[in-house]
Formats: structure tokens, C-alpha cells, sequence
């Protein structure tokens, strides 16, 4: 049990150090946010310039003029950064459940009812976040397809076709389901533990 309590306060160290760090990286994308808003709001092809398209591992420059309309190119900035913004509320959520589990394990409980409940919260947070995630990345990566005219940008006589290959990834549900499960085993070990007290 000692051994438990330990290593639920290591966790909870980690787990702290991690919420703020992400609270650290949230204020720093709100300040970058609101002075690229500003050049933005100052000159409309401020996004236009030095356009950087990222192509998997491979970065393609966009000469201004080939780029995008103004409109779709601050809608992508405007999604890009709301985006940002909500994987880093996701984040401070899940340290936050995590946090609750690993409470009563710190006070060497790691059957407490509210364990499990917080495990069924942290899995159904993964799931809305991991669809939240893939359907956007679906999405940026078809207008962008659609809108940057990437087969316009490579030389035709070397190329045959360029397409476009949609795929969700579903690893989120993998993770939700684990969760899920383990949440059901700490249920049933909390039923059994009440058992064990009132025999007592």
C-alpha cells in the first residue's frame, strides 16, 4: 500500500507540473494569437505572405499571389488557433479528472467509488476530443486540398495524379475503450471492498 501511495503522489507530481505547463502554453498561444490578429487587422494579406503550406513532413512556400482568397486564409488561422486553443481546454480537463483518480489513491484508497466515475468521465472526454480532433483534421485537410490546388504547385509533365487520402484515426477509441474497462474493474473492486467493510 505504501508503495501505491508513492507512486499515486509521483503521478499527481507529474500530472501537476503538466497542468500548469499547459496553463504556461495556452497564455503564450493567446499572445501570439492577439499580435498576429493584430497584423492581420492591419494589412489583410498579412497571412499571405510567406504562406508556408505543410505537405506531411515535407513545407512548401506559396508565393502571395498564387495563394488563397484573404477570407479563406484567415478562416484557416481563425480554426487553426481555435483548435489550439481547445485541445489545451481538453488538456487541463483530463490532468484535472486524472488528478481526482489519483486523490484517493494517495491517501491509499484505490477503490474509492468516485474512482470509477472519474475513469467513465476521462473516457468519455477522450472520446468527444479524439472525434473533435479527427473530424477537423478531415476537414482542414480537404479545403486545404481543395483550396491551395495542390496539384497546381508540382510540375505537370513529372506528374500522372495527386489525390487526396482521407482516413480518421481511431487510436482515441482504443484509449477510451481501455479506459472505459478499467473504470468497471475499479467499480467492481469498490463494490467488493464495501463488501468487505460491512462483513468487517
Amino acid at each position: 500500500m505504501d508503495k501505491l501511495k508513492k507512486i499515486a503522489k509521483t503521478l499527481d507530481s507529474v500530472a501537476k507540473f503538466i497542468f500548469y505547463i499547459n496553463i504556461g502554453a495556452a497564455i503564450l498561444v493567446f499572445i501570439g494569437w492577439i499580435i498576429i490578429l493584430g497584423e492581420v487587422l492591419k494589412n489583410q494579406n498579412a497571412l499571405r505572405e510567406n504562406l508556408i503550406l505543410t505537405l506531411g513532413s515535407v513545407k512548401v512556400g506559396i508565393l502571395p499571389e498564387q495563394a488563397p482568397s484573404v477570407t479563406y486564409t484567415n478562416m484557416r488561422f481563425f480554426i487553426g488557433t481555435l483548435v489550439m486553443f481547445s485541445i489545451t481546454i481538453f488538456v487541463l480537463y483530463g490532468v484535472k479528472i486524472v488528478r481526482k483518480i489519483l486523490k484517493p489513491m494517495k491517501e491509499g484508497l484505490p477503490f474509492d467509488e468516485s474512482i470509477s466515475k472519474n475513469l467513465r468521465n476521462l473516457g468519455t472526454m477522450t472520446l468527444i476530443g479524439g472525434g473533435i480532433w479527427s473530424i477537423t483534421k478531415v476537414i482542414v485537410d480537404t479545403t486545404t486540398f481543395r483550396y491551395y490546388q495542390i496539384s497546381e504547385l508540382f510540375r505537370p509533365e513529372m506528374i500522372t495524379k495527386v489525390e487526396l487520402s482521407v482516413s480518421l484515426d481511431t487510436t482515441f477509441l482504443v484509449i477510451a475503450a481501455v479506459i472505459f474497462l478499467l473504470s468497471y474493474i475499479f467499480q467492481y473492486g469498490a463494490e467488493l471492498q464495501k463488501l468487505s467493510d460491512e462483513t468487517l
